[in-house]
């Protein structure tokens, strides 16, 4: 039996990048993210945004024709590229591996929908990924159009799915307390080869061999939007060659460690642009410079 422990700020220590002063950019990781849709154009934003205030280098956002304007009028900080469809289609396959080629990892499925070319073309991206060896954070509806797929064993794909999602992914009603929900998710990851990150009231991660449980986090943060932010985070750890089980650790503990700052300010009126626009107060106190 695995034995779980709690999540801390050492998590947080093991993985923040001390800052050379004479760094650049680059050396900070690159991020894509490949979501968006008609209904969900600020999905792919938050979690862009959420990534750079984390302290990832560049972030480039993969998204339809329909919506790349208006994500790109989220901030001037994105760099957004419009793929040639209303949706995530085949025909933009080859402008999202050019995309990856530039980058240390992606973040698939902000906002991206359940149209059904959609859902087809996302395992194709996923082995895409998997054959440039860039690490893989998968969320919202990527999640469920991974259901039948995700038995890659790709050993850098990080899962984000909450309860439903789960459900939907495994077939497995997962229990409300984190006690029992261990060691069924570590039997999904054993499975899968992955990280899985369970989100609810203690979120639970592991890779089936370490497990951490996260309890951070507070019922504000129960509002569309937070989850992009957690894939944000996350994605700029894993776009510094992070471990991806540390990332995921290290990323649960922020999201709810801003969540909680938030609601001595705002009570349970936070948003998730809120999260976004705290996370350099939390993530101050792990600043460093190195020698």
């Amino acid at each position: 039996m695995v034995r779980p422990s709690f999540s801390s700020s050492s998590d947080v220590r093991r993985v923040v990048k001390p800052r050379d002063p004479h760094s650049h950019k680059g050396d900070y990781g690159r991020l894509l993210i490949v979501g968006g849709s008609d209904v969900y154009s600020g999905a792919p934003a938050l979690a862009g945004m959420a990534s750079l205030r984390t302290g990832v280098g560049l972030v480039f956002i993969a998204a339809p024709r329909r919506v790349a304007s208006v994500i790109r009028s989220y901030s001037p900080d994105l760099i957004v590229h419009q793929l040639n469809d209303d949706l995530v289609t085949s025909n933009s396959l080859a402008l999202i591996e050019g995309l990856l080629a530039r980058s240390d990892a992606l973040v698939l499925g902000p906002g991206i929908g359940r149209d059904p070319e959609t859902t087809a073309m996302i395992p194709r991206i996923v082995e895409d990924a998997a054959s440039m060896n860039k690490p893989v954070l998968i969320d919202a509806d990527a999640i469920r159009a991974m259901a039948r797929n995700i038995g890659c064993n790709y050993s850098n794909l990080v899962v984000t799915p909450h309860a439903g999602e789960f459900k939907a992914l495994s077939g497995v009603e997962a229990p409300e307390r984190w006690q029992k929900r261990v060691p069924i998710c570590v039997d999904f990851a054993k499975r899968n080869s992955c990280v899985l990150l369970l989100k609810g009231h203690e979120t639970v991660v592991t890779d089936g061999n370490s497990v951490k449980v996260n309890r951070t986090g507070n019922p504000g943060m129960a509002k569309g939007g937070m989850g992009d932010v957690l894939s944000g985070i996350i994605g700029a750890f894993l776009a510094q060659n992070v471990n991806p089980f540390d990332a995921a650790v290290a990323g649960a503990y922020l999201h709810g460690r801003a969540g909680d700052m938030l609601v001595k300010m705002k009570g349970f009126h936070m948003i998730a642009s809120d999260l976004v626009e705290i996370l350099p107060a939390v993530l101050k106190k792990f600043d460093q410079i190195s020698e």
